[in-house]
C-alpha cells in the first residue's frame, strides 16, 4: 500500500494540527514494511523540515494558495506516485479525486464559534467541509465528542467515522523528584492566542485573585493567532502589569519543564475537539484546571478540575483552590500521569493504519 499524507502543516512553528501530522508521519514511517504500508508520500504546497527516511518520498512546491494548490496539484502528484489511498489531515481535500481517502477533522468549532474565526475561514471552510467529509471514504475524529457533532453537524453516517485519539509525545513525564522553581511560582496557559482559547476571561479570572497570590504570575506560552487583541488589552491592564509573562511561541522540546514546574495549567477553552496540552500538562504531573464542555471531560475523566468557562468567578475560585490546596494539588499530580498514560502515539498509529487498510478495502 502506497499511502499519501497532507503535510502542509509541517511547517516551522509547529502547533495543533502540525504536531498531529509530524507525531503521526513519524509513527507511520517506523512502521513502513509492516501492515501493508510499503510508501507514504508527503504532499505539502510549500517546503518543510521532514527527516529523510527510507520510503517516505516528499513532493513539496511551492503554492502560496493552499486552496489552489489542494484542487490543482495534489490529485496530480498522488496519481503520479500510484497512491492507493491518501489521508489529508487538516479538514480539507480535493472536491475530485478518483481514489479513496481519508480526512481528520480535529473539531467543529468553525461551525459552534464561527465569531472565534476570520471572515476568510468562515466564508470558504463550512462551504468544503460538508463535501469533503461526505466524499471520503472515512472520517478520523480524536475524541466521541467530535464524532459527535459531525454526525449531527455534518449528516456523515456514524458507521464512517473513526475515533483516533492523540497522545503527549516522549519526554513528557514527571519530573524525578519534587520541582525545585528558581522563579516565582505561575500558572501556565499552552496555545495559539484566539478567542476560542478563552484566554482573556482566564486573566480577568487571574486579576480577581492576584491579590491574595501576590507571588504568582500567569505565563502564557503561544504564538498571536487572529482576533487576540483582548488578550492584550487584559495584559495591559494597570493591576496586572508586572504578572503576566508573554513567552511567544515555545519549541516542544522546552514545554516538558515549562508544564512541570507550573503550580497549574489553565486551560478554559470555549471548545476542544480532543485538547491535546491538557494530555501534555497530565503527563508532566501538572494539575490541571480546564472546562467542562466538549471533549475536555472527556479527556480529563477525574484527573483535572472542570468549571464552565463562561462562569468567571467559577475559573477564579477554582485557580485560587489550585494556588493554595497542596492537598488538591497533590491528587491530581497523582492522578494525571496515569491518565495521560490511558493514550499513546503507538495505539494512534496503529489504528490510523487499521483506517488505512479499510478505507483501501471499500
Amino acid at each position: 500500500m502506497i499511502a499519501g499524507l497532507d503535510g502542509s502543516s509541517l511547517a516551522q512553528g509547529l502547533s495543533g494540527v502540525g504536531y498531529y501530522t509530524s507525531r503521526l508521519l513519524s509513527g507511520l514511517t517506523e512502521r513502513l514494511g509492516r501492515s501493508g504500508l510499503r510508501e507514504i508520500v508527503v504532499l505539502a504546497n510549500r517546503p518543510v523540515q521532514i527527516p529523510r527516511a527510507p520510503g517516505v518520498r516528499i513532493h513539496a512546491s511551492h503554492w502560496p494558495v493552499r486552496a489552489a494548490w489542494m484542487e490543482l496539484a495534489v490529485p496530480y502528484e498522488l496519481r503520479r506516485a500510484g497512491a492507493d489511498v491518501a489521508h489529508f489531515t487538516n479538514y480539507t481535500a480535493p472536491l475530485r479525486l478518483d481514489l479513496p481517502y481519508l480526512v481528520s477533522i480535529h473539531d467543529m468549532s468553525l461551525a459552534l464559534l464561527p465569531w472565534c474565526y476570520t471572515w476568510k475561514m468562515r466564508l470558504i471552510v463550512p462551504r468544503l467541509l460538508p463535501r469533503v467529509a461526505r466524499r471520503a471514504r472515512l472520517v478520523l475524529t480524536p475524541s466521541s465528542a467530535t464524532r459527535d457533532d459531525v454526525v449531527r453537524l455534518l449528516g456523515i453516517d456514524p458507521g464512517r467515522v473513526r475515533v483516533i485519539p492523540y497522545a503527549a509525545p516522549p519526554g513528557f513525564d514527571p519530573p524525578d523528584r519534587p520541582a525545585d522553581p528558581t522563579g516565582p511560582p505561575y500558572f501556565l496557559f499552552v496555545g495559539n492566542l484566539e478567542p476560542r482559547k478563552n484566554l482573556a476571561r482566564a486573566l480577568r479570572a487571574f486579576a480577581r485573585i492576584a491579590p491574595s497570590l501576590p507571588d504568582h504570575r500567569f505565563v502564557i506560552a503561544g504564538a498571536p493567532g487572529w482576533k487576540y487583541e483582548d488578550v492584550m488589552r487584559e495584559v495591559a491592564r494597570p493591576d496586572l502589569v508586572g504578572r503576566v509573562d508573554l513567552r511567544g511561541y515555545v519549541a516542544e522540546n522546552a514545554l516538558p519543564a515549562l508544564y512541570r514546574n507550573a503550580t497549574a495549567f489553565v486551560y478554559p477553552s470555549l471548545y476542544e475537539g480532543f485538547g491535546l496540552p491538557v494530555i501534555e500538562a497530565m503527563a508532566c504531573g501538572t494539575p490541571v484546571l480546564t472546562s467542562n464542555v466538549a471533549a475536555l471531560p472527556e479527556l480529563a475523566e477525574g484527573a483535572a478540575v472542570l468549571v464552565d468557562p463562561l462562569d468567571e468567578a467559577a475559573l477564579a475560585d477554582a485557580m485560587h483552590a489550585l494556588g493554595t490546596d497542596a492537598g488538591l494539588r497533590a491528587r491530581l499530580r497523582a492522578a494525571g500521569p496515569a491518565r495521560a498514560a490511558r493514550y499513546s502515539w503507538e495505539r494512534t498509529c496503529d489504528l490510523t493504519l487499521e483506517a488505512y487498510r479499510e478505507a483501501v478495502e471499500g
